[in-house]
């Protein structure tokens, strides 16, 4: 069995692969070419078959979901060079192997995940090697017999262990996030939209469930731990090392606090104040930085601070020496009224210099943008040759979905430039400058705003960085 030593030089040769293809000129041939790629299949391929394929995509989570449960990405990995029989594999946690054999043909013959070697005998491959935990498989095995020994015995809810996630790459954590309860909430999308009543979450009809997302959470906690592992993905777009020696920054609904670690790397002589919900620092935060000993002594020398605090709720007059606040993928959770809520909170106590950062994802046009909206600095991204689509088509699938999570989940969305612009247009505060990132291969957009009493002026081209100054 391969050493933990070896897993993690195996991890290091993965994730040198990754940064390659994520270099700004790799990555812009990748999506030229991904989108030639798609749009020619759906130009060639039978309608009828098109459409069918997409009809039964669902298929493809309840596989993704029980080789996840399976183990199976982790026992190939510890088995080396040596593939693996699927009754092999789906013995250690008593699974139907039959049932597995075919979540894996499935995942194989028609997603390229994983590669059957010979009948019902499998390897790992450059896509199932991305939904690896890293953990050893006899714990997760263990944990997956827990799972099922100890069901929750409420409709729709896994009895999810959270240990599962406790060092795992955000990658995994999100896979089977979106294979559990999105998934499950996705199916009542339909009955949500033809009723026309949106007083119930698509989630909450699903998982039968009466309490907002975020009470779902707290109440079982194993699902907290995961969506918090999910969201370590970090933002590069801001000139942190440009702020003055002892800034501020208000990591604002910072749940783990993994944003604030990249930032504190990248500008150490930063100080941070990581707010989020009262249960969330405590049993996720707080025990997550104090269980690493280099997150452990930026607590103890006050260089980071964790806060419970409720956004819609006014904030303590010491937040008001912020530099900066920082919002990653808060705002998209809300409809516009309750982000004006959440921004002016903020800005009843924000500093005349300070500046608000947000970062959300853009749901790209697949025509040209309204010509008013063009003239924000930052709003022109290139525009892909003929005949691709505007948005790269399929490329930029992920943007569209991620916004029908937030349907599923909140009743919310991801924002086109136009609503996104809607959205942040009060009288004390506007949108100064957008700056397009192709970061960590997710579409998003940087909103640099600035409040009416401060002159915030930027410079800053696409795919670069906003100015701290």
């Amino acid at each position: 069995m391969p050493t933990h030593t070896s897993h993690l030089r195996q991890l290091q040769i993965l994730s040198t692969r990754v940064k390659f293809t994520i270099k700004p000129e790799v990555l812009d041939a990748t999506l030229l070419a991904t989108s030639a790629a798609s749009q020619l299949l759906a130009t060639l391929r039978l309608p009828g078959l098109s459409l069918l394929a997409r009809a039964n995509a669902f298929h493809i989570p309840s596989a993704l979901r029980i080789v996840s449960e399976v183990c199976v990405v982790e026992q190939l990995r510890e088995a080396g060079s040596q593939e693996l029989h699927v009754q092999e594999l789906a013995a250690k946690t008593g699974t139907d192997p039959a049932l597995l054999g075919r979540a894996l043909q499935l995942l194989d013959a028609m997603h390229y995940i994983f590669k059957e070697i010979h009948s019902d005998v499998f390897v790992n491959n450059r896509i199932s090697s991305m939904i690896d935990t890293g953990a050893d498989s006899s714990a997760l095995t263990a944990l997956a017999r827990n799972k099922r020994e100890n069901p929750t015995k409420q409709h729709g809810i896994s009895n999810v262990q959270g240990d599962k996630y406790s060092s795992t790459a955000a990658v995994a954590a999100l896979v089977d996030q979106c294979t559990d309860e999105v998934f499950k909430a996705s199916s009542f999308l339909p009955e949500v939209a033809l009723a026309n009543d949106t007083s119930k979450m698509p989630f909450q009809l699903a998982l039968q469930f009466d309490g907002s997302l975020w009470e779902f959470f707290e109440k079982y906690p194993g699902y907290l731990q995961r969506i918090q592992m999910a969201m370590q993905l970090n933002f590069q777009g801001f000139n942190w090392s440009g702020l003055p020696e002892s800034s501020l920054v208000v990591d604002v609904g910072g749940g783990n606090g993994s944003e604030t670690f990249g930032i504190i790397k990248k500008a150490p002589h930063l100080k941070v104040s990581v707010q989020d919900r009262e249960q969330v620092i405590q049993h996720i935060s707080i025990p997550t930085w104090e269980g690493d000993p280099e997150k452990k002594k930026m607590i103890e020398t006050g260089q980071v601070k964790f806060e419970a605090q409720d956004f819609f709720e006014a904030q303590p007059n010491h937040i008001g020496r912020a530099a900066v606040f920082f919002l990653r993928f808060i705002t998209h959770d809300w409809a516009a009224p309750d982000n004006v809520k959440i921004l002016r909170r903020l800005h009843e106590v924000a500093s005349p210099a300070a500046k608000l950062v947000l970062t959300n994802q853009l749901v790209p046009y697949a025509c040209p943008p309204p010509l008013e909206l063009t003239r924000i600095g930052g709003a022109n991204p290139p525009t892909p040759p003929a005949p691709l689509l505007a948005n790269l088509g399929e490329t930029n699938s992920d943007v569209y979905t991620t916004d029908f999570t937030m349907a599923a989940l909140l009743n919310a969305r991801e924002r086109t430039l136009a609503t996104e612009y809607s959205c942040h247009r009060y009288e004390w505060y506007s949108i100064r400058r957008w700056v397009l990132c192709s970061i960590n291969l997710e579409p998003q957009v940087l909103v640099a705003p600035r409040w009416k009493r401060c002159p915030f002026v930027t410079q800053c081209p696409c795919h670069g960085s906003i100015p701290s100054s």
